[in-house]
């Protein structure tokens, strides 16, 4: 009877943690290393002849020498509910130390159907997430770089959807940070989905190369404001 009340206390244990894993979603994992992103052959086509030129006509300058690099490139829903989208993140051009300007577009049955540029940093990743405030579209993260300042440095990651046909941003958190004299440090950040995500954070620290050490527990995070603001290239 004993052994019977264990088994079945165990089973209730790992159902009640399947359910738990089943409705958080992975929002960023540096301690897994980031996957090229590549626009197609057409897609990179389309980019050259219809953002390029917009991009040059509203800010390249002495200071800014527009030459576009795919810093990701995801598959959702993001300003159409249950429509086929591509969303591509890239900079544009660097002004200075972790200055520059980042750009933000829309794909849709082989269009550019949005076209967004801002004064940010250095952009590193995108990535999608599953529609986790259930307003019917997907929310996407920006990762941006900031480069060295006095020995240190660090990776920033917003979260943001579209509202509007607009980029609105939803949140900003930490995701790594490092100086030139000690162990790199990075955030692991998952989202339980719900009309008011709630967001929780893993430390780990790096131990060797791609080797990471887990430190302290998953803890709630609270997110500050976004840093980017998006604006519209015609």
């Amino acid at each position: 009877m004993k052994i019977r009340t264990i088994a079945a206390l165990v089973f209730v244990i790992l159902f009640a943690s399947t359910l738990f894993g089943q409705g958080t979603v992975v929002v960023i994992d540096p301690t897994v290393p980031a996957k090229e992103s590549k626009l197609t052959v057409n897609e990179q086509k389309l980019f050259d002849k219809v953002v390029v030129p917009k991009f040059k006509a509203k800010y390249q300058d002495e200071g800014c020498q527009v030459a576009p690099e795919i810093a990701g490139a995801v598959d959702g829903a993001f300003t159409i509910a249950a429509a086929k989208q591509r969303l591509v993140f890239f900079q544009a051009c660097q002004t200075g130390n972790g200055l520059g300007i980042v750009g933000l577009v829309v794909i849709q049955n082989g269009k550019i159907i949005a076209s967004f540029g801002s004064d940010s940093g250095w952009s590193l990743d995108a990535g999608v997430l599953p529609d986790i405030n259930r307003n019917g579209l997907d929310e996407f993260t920006l990762s941006y770089g900031g480069g060295m300042h006095q020995g240190e440095g660090g990776t920033g990651v917003d979260i943001m959807e579209f509202e509007a046909g607009r980029p609105k941003g939803l949140g900003w958190f930490k995701a790594e940070e490092f100086t030139d004299t000690e162990a790199v440090n990075v955030w692991k950040v998952t989202a339980k989905p719900g009309s008011t995500p709630l967001y929780f954070k893993q430390k780990f620290t790096a131990v060797g190369e791609n080797k990471w050490r887990r430190v302290g527990v998953n803890a709630p995070l609270r997110l500050t404001k976004a840093n980017a603001a998006f604006e519209v290239v015609n």
